[in-house]
């Protein structure tokens, strides 16, 4: 299997994974600020459509101009959807990475190696953004699995 299709995968895998980490949470929990942590569980779910949204115009843009420069992705609480019930926010994640792995899919090969610059002047490659993505994405997951680790010692 190619570092392509890993990437893919566990780009796939991570509405499921997320889905699978939720799903014993009683409803009044998503939004419940855990010791120690600056967000809901609600925040984190929904900051993962968020990004998943700005992410893919990137890469749309890394494959159809010449050397683009990408800007940083920093998280926008104010836009996060928090009251939305848990099913609407995992349907946002799960409908926002369908469209990513549509995109992904339909690359040539060449198209993984295609440059690109970061506002602050580095360079990097397609492939090594994507990889950025699933590092975000694992990043989160283990974020979860603490503030359930922090709810469960509070009694959530």
């Amino acid at each position: 299997m190619s570092r392509r299709a890993h990437l893919i995968e566990a780009l796939r895998a991570t509405p499921r994974d997320l889905a699978r980490l939720v799903r014993p949470l009683a409803s009044a929990d998503w939004r419940v600020v855990a010791a120690g942590q600056d967000w809901c569980i609600a925040d984190v779910v929904a900051h993962l459509a968020d990004i998943e949204r700005r992410f893919l115009p990137q890469l749309h843009q890394i494959v159809h101009d010449d050397t683009p420069v990408i800007a940083d992705l920093p998280p926008h609480p104010a836009s996060h959807r928090r009251d939305a019930d848990p099913a609407t926010l995992l349907e946002d994640v799960g409908s926002a990475r369908a469209a990513t792995i549509a995109f992904l899919a339909a690359l040539a090969p060449g198209d993984w190696a295609r440059p690109y610059r970061d506002q602050r002047g580095g360079s990097g490659r397609f492939l090594a953004r994507v990889q950025r993505l699933v590092a975000h994405d694992t990043s989160h997951l283990d974020q979860i699995i603490d503030m359930r680790a922090s709810l469960a010692r509070q009694g959530g």
